[in-house]
């Protein structure tokens, strides 16, 4: 006889739990969302692939397919767990460090192919950048209006990266915005870092858009060579020496965006716990890289070294906000609605339901705001 496989994914099967045979992954996924009475919705047309490699790009069709395989949210309620209460907040299994990593790749993946849709000259950048060569010269560099629709696309996509985050949706809609409001420009830099390792070209960084502007470029737009030089000097070249991937990548950026010392703020535990179980997925990550390449320091020096990058991210972001308030000043880029409220924390410049209708809109409107 073949091994059982699970009836929501096919993976391997670990027996028949709440009802259904399945694996531990969804067995865990389940019971989380259960007992955090978790609300997810699909973005398209809820018929979404739920299999071992993509069951969690849509967790609203992978609840639906465990409900259909039988399990029972009563029995998760009446459950006895062995650990129960006595579990610390922000524990994690292995598997459920695991779950964490997928859900945020997943959410990056998304945002990519959002992305990769509306922007015609996208390249298809591999995120293994030991593969990837630039070649400056079939790349335009960035006009100011480049540098304008790349915030304003960065932000689009910050949003509906959060979305499909149940960490986030779990939230008030007012502590959602304030996440978003207080990371926006440090998750901006980050994402610009990250996207410009693989460059060949040096004292560039590399926009949403595909764009590339350098160190020397002539903006007259305050410090942005300044910016520039920074986001280079204290955060791509660390990030190239480190060889860090996109695992790390997306543990970095959602530890960043969890920040629960953002003004006006509610829920603060809550944030905290997902900040840390951040931490712990990077760090299992780190130790993973630290066993394959035999380093004698191993992943605490690792994590440590990609967290230092956090201090030199809000910095380089506040210098941002402030080049971003020059350029308004004197009419030099478009600062619209979204960039009003997110990058510059406007309320009299910005409209005060846009950012709620953001936060509400379905995937096919993104699309049409990305491509503004």
């Amino acid at each position: 006889m073949g091994e059982e496989l699970c009836n929501i994914c096919n993976d391997k099967s670990t027996g028949k739990h709440y009802g259904a045979v399945s694996c531990d992954g969804c067995k865990g996924f389940f019971r989380r969302s259960i007992r955090k009475r978790y609300h997810y919705v699909c973005r398209f047309e809820k018929c979404c692939d739920v299999t071992k490699n993509k069951r969690n790009a849509c967790r609203s069709c992978r609840l639906q397919k465990c409900v259909k395989a039988g399990m029972k949210a009563n029995a998760i309620q009446n459950e006895r767990d062995a650990i129960g209460k006595r579990k610390k907040a922000g524990d994690q299994t292995e598997t459920e460090k695991e779950e964490l990593i997928d859900q945020l790749v997943a959410a990056e993946t998304l945002c990519q192919q959002l992305r990769s849709s509306v922007i015609k000259r996208t390249q298809q950048v591999s995120y293994d950048c030991g593969k990837v060569k630039w070649n400056y010269e079939d790349d335009r560099r960035a006009t100011l209006d480049d540098i304008g629709k790349s915030i304003h696309q960065q932000l689009v996509l910050l949003v509906e990266w959060a979305k499909s985050l149940p960490q986030f949706t779990f939230l008030a809609i007012s502590d959602q915005a304030s996440l978003l409001k207080g990371t926006a420009a440090s998750i901006i830099v980050l994402g610009v870092a990250f996207r410009s390792i693989c460059l060949t070209v040096g004292d560039s960084i590399c926009l949403a858009n595909d764009t590339l502007l350098q160190k020397d470029h002539a903006t007259h737009v305050g410090d942005i060579n300044c910016v520039v030089g920074r986001i280079i000097d204290e955060v791509v070249n660390p990030m190239r020496r480190l060889n860090m991937d996109l695992i790390e990548y997306v543990a970095l950026k959602a530890i960043l965006f969890f920040n629960p010392v953002v003004r006006e703020l509610q829920d603060v535990a809550n944030i905290e716990n997902s900040r840390f179980a951040c931490l712990r997925s990077l760090q299992k990550r780190c130790a993973e890289k630290a066993v394959l390449a035999l380093e004698d320091d191993g992943f605490d020096c690792r994590s440590g070294k990609l967290l230092l990058l956090l201090p030199s991210l809000q910095a380089i972001a506040q210098q941002l906000v402030e080049d971003v308030q020059l350029a308004r000043l004197f009419g030099l880029v478009n600062v619209d609605a979204l960039m009003s409220e997110l990058i510059l924390n406007d309320q009299k410049a910005s409209d005060p339901q846009i950012l709620q209708t953001s936060l509400s809109s379905p995937v096919e409107s993104i699309k049409t705001e990305l491509e503004e």
